[in-house]
């Protein structure tokens, strides 16, 4: 069985739009970027945290917490996590993870990534796309005679990163690490939670997500790289300014953002103050939820959290 936990929040941070706003969305030209596009002066907001991963969060109260930014990748760059990590998270009662990277969600996933109501993707993309898709999601070990029964939010997530391997993510290094050490874990958020995060979103707008994940897959794939670098690197600035790219339609990627990630924000705020109140609590969430005005970050800090950089 295919492992297709931590999928989504990948493709969200590798996800580029053509800013070809005069084109119609029939053929591949509307979405392929131009060097013109690439160069297109964007507006980067600053961010009040731009270094770092690892972070130190005392309540008002004085209970002393740790917030740590992942990436959903099996790079090996990635998944190695630091000293600093594994020293904060032993010091932990609890791990609180994004999502429990187990068969039970793994099954989940599968069970909702394909349409069960007759609906059929080769009656929702054009010739041109789907052909297209179907190269491409073979590569992935998706069989050929379920690619037309693929929702089009799955088919975007699965493509929208590179091939998977057999070997492990970040997430499960740390879920194991904590089964070893006797660590409690829980969910920030249930895998059917995140489903629904993406299920929200409109047909129309899944569609032109797909199309464009579909005609810019190498260019998508290609600058994973980039963003292993910036995440190595500890640069949440340049993750920041990595997702400002120009956007086919930017409506059609303020909406997914508001979904997929502010909307989810605001959600694990909730549940991560709450365990934050009993102190000894390790959260780790991807570095992608940290920054910006909507980020934790600077939503911890706006409640009255004292935070500090660790690594």
């Amino acid at each position: 069985m295919k492992n297709y936990i931590n999928i989504l929040i990948l493709t969200l941070i590798t996800m580029l739009y053509a800013n070809s706003i005069l084109a119609d969305c029939h053929s591949c030209d509307a979405f392929i970027i131009s060097s013109e596009n690439e160069s297109a002066k964007i507006s980067i907001p600053d961010v009040l945290y731009k270094q770092g991963l690892l972070w130190k969060i005392a309540t008002p109260e004085g209970k002393i917490n740790y917030l740590f930014g992942t990436m959903h990748s099996q790079d090996y760059a990635v998944t190695k996590y630091p000293p600093q990590v594994r020293l904060a998270l032993v010091k932990s009662k609890t791990l609180l993870m994004e999502s429990i990277p187990n068969e039970t969600s793994n099954k989940i996933f599968l069970e909702n990534m394909y349409f069960t109501d007759g609906m059929q993707l080769n009656t929702l993309l054009e010739k041109e796309f789907y052909k297209r898709l179907t190269v491409i999601a073979a590569d992935y070990g998706i069989p050929v005679e379920k690619i037309n029964y693929l929702k089009p939010w799955a088919a975007f997530s699965i493509i929208g990163r590179p091939k998977p391997v057999r070997a492990p993510t970040l997430e499960s290094n740390l879920y194991h690490f904590a089964q070893r050490n006797m660590i409690e874990i829980k969910p920030l958020e249930t895998m059917e939670e995140i489903i629904s995060s993406l299920e929200i979103i409109s047909i129309d707008d899944q569609l032109i997500i797909l199309k464009d994940t579909i005609c810019n897959h190498t260019k998508i794939i290609q600058n994973t790289k980039k963003l292993v670098d910036l995440y190595v690197n500890r640069d949440l600035q340049g993750i920041v300014e990595f997702n400002h790219q120009p956007h086919y339609d930017e409506s059609v990627f303020n909406r997914f953002m508001q979904h997929i990630l502010y909307d989810r924000n605001k959600r694990m705020l909730d549940r991560i103050e709450k365990e934050f109140r009993n102190g000894n609590v390790f959260v780790a969430v991807g570095a992608s939820h940290l920054t910006k005005e909507k980020g934790l970050l600077n939503q911890l800090n706006k409640k009255g959290y004292e935070i500090a950089v660790i690594y």
